[in-house]
């Protein structure tokens, strides 16, 4: 039995979802980029149409310095700079498509980077196929229970993304001034739960009872930020 601490978080809201290996679509964004509420749309548009996909949202931080003349400066709420540095290191590997650290990037599977608001590529890089992998994640009084089926061997790392399904925000600053923000799938904590060396396993994590109003999903990536091998909702049971 692991223990998995999570600080912060008041009592846990799980959706239940279909807990299968899924492609995954990681969308960079900033409430205080003009460019990124079409991305932050699509996102939208993904999740209520492909179920099979696993969309989430990070909120970086280099925006919220930066002054947009007399609109003056906005401070995402949800901005992290561990998202940034995330982004940043992605952009460090042999990405295809468009690299470089920008909003709105959509990197999907952890292998290709589009601009968020482009729809074909991206759609066209989640129909790429995906290696054969079993992952489940499913959540019963407080404990995670992970399942994984893969007989790739090289090392690869287990992550837990805890986040809220919808935020809809006044912003009063910046580029995006007077406008409702509209926001999906926004990570609130990304946590690694440790290695995988190959073969199955079931892992069971004791969530704390003040874990927070949140979801979750949990995904299987090739150490190095490399490729996401497979990727699941959690599910209530």
């Amino acid at each position: 039995m692991n223990i998995l601490k999570l600080s912060l978080l008041p009592v846990l809201l799980w959706i239940p979802f279909a807990a299968k290996s899924n492609p995954m679509v990681e969308l960079y964004t900033s409430q205080g980029c003009y460019s990124c509420p079409a991305a932050d749309k699509f996102l939208g548009e993904l999740i209520k149409k492909r179920p099979d996909v696993v969309a989430l949202e990070f909120h970086v931080d280099y925006w919220d310095d930066l002054r947009y003349g007399s609109a003056g400066v906005w401070k995402d709420p949800f901005s992290n700079p561990a998202y940034s540095a995330r982004q940043r290191r992605y952009n460090k590997i042999e990405l295809a498509g468009k690299r470089g650290v920008y909003t709105p990037q959509m990197i999907i599977n952890g292998r290709t980077a589009q601009v968020g608001s482009s729809k074909g590529p991206v759609m066209r890089a989640l129909d790429k196929k995906m290696p054969e992998v079993d992952i489940t994640a499913s959540v019963a009084e407080n404990q995670l229970t992970v399942d994984i089926k893969d007989k790739h061997k090289s090392g690869t790392t287990v992550w837990l993304a805890l986040f809220d399904p919808i935020h809809s925000t006044a912003v009063t600053h910046g580029e995006n001034h007077d406008k409702t923000m509209v926001n999906h799938h926004v990570v609130r904590e990304l946590i690694s739960l440790g290695p995988w060396q190959g073969d199955e396993i079931s892992q069971t994590f004791q969530l704390p009872a003040s874990a927070g109003n949140h979801s979750c999903a949990v995904f299987l990536q090739d150490e190095s930020l490399g490729q996401v091998r497979g990727a699941t909702y959690c599910k209530t049971i």
